[in-house]
């Protein structure tokens, strides 16, 4: 029996049933469930009245060596139906939140991508023009610097495509068909 199964079954005799049903939720699911679902913020709230770290270990370990714990538990249950209306609420306008930042495109949601593109695209051209200063100056160290940096920029560049979904690339093709 996993620690969520204890915990749920400890709650249910301490006769919170809603709060035990809310982390039976979370009950055979992939690791990290807990976590943001209804089942961490009913743990979360255990563990708020019960005064200890919010894990399934300690909140369980807290109703079952702690001989206040009865009254808080019922105190957690009496509030539980709000609480899990509110926890609703948030996590509907959090999803609304995300959806939003979506829907308005490549510039807000993917920030961190157009970094990354221009500063690669920078690294490279200020690369490539330092390769060329150097082989039309005559220098032979700023020569190879320069090319091993802009080598090494190419890499970076061609992993940011991939491991941004090469959308430019996706939507060129796309752009493509529909004019073809």
């Amino acid at each position: 029996m996993n620690i969520l199964e204890q915990l749920a079954k400890n709650l249910a005799k301490q006769g919170a049933p809603v709060l035990g049903g809310m982390i039976g939720t979370a009950i055979g699911g992939p690791a990290g469930t807990v976590a943001g679902s209804l089942a961490g913020k009913a743990i979360e709230a255990l563990a708020d009245s019960l005064g200890t770290p919010a894990t399934p270990e300690a909140v369980n370990g807290a109703i079952l060596g702690d001989p206040a714990a009865g009254t808080k538990v019922e105190a957690t249950e009496a509030h539980a139906i709000e609480l899990m209306k509110v926890w609703q609420i948030e996590a509907k306008a959090a999803a609304d939140a995300q959806a939003a930042e979506i829907e308005k495109g490549f510039s807000s949601w993917n920030w961190r991508r157009n970094v990354a593109h221009y500063s690669a695209w920078g690294m490279f051209v200020v690369s490539g023009l330092s390769t060329l200063y150097g082989a039309f100056v005559g220098n032979a160290g700023l020569t190879t610097t320069a090319a091993v940096f802009t080598a090494t920029t190419g890499v970076v560049m061609a992993w940011v495509a991939v491991n941004s979904g090469g959308k430019a690339a996706t939507d060129a093709v796309k752009a493509w068909k529909g004019q073809a």
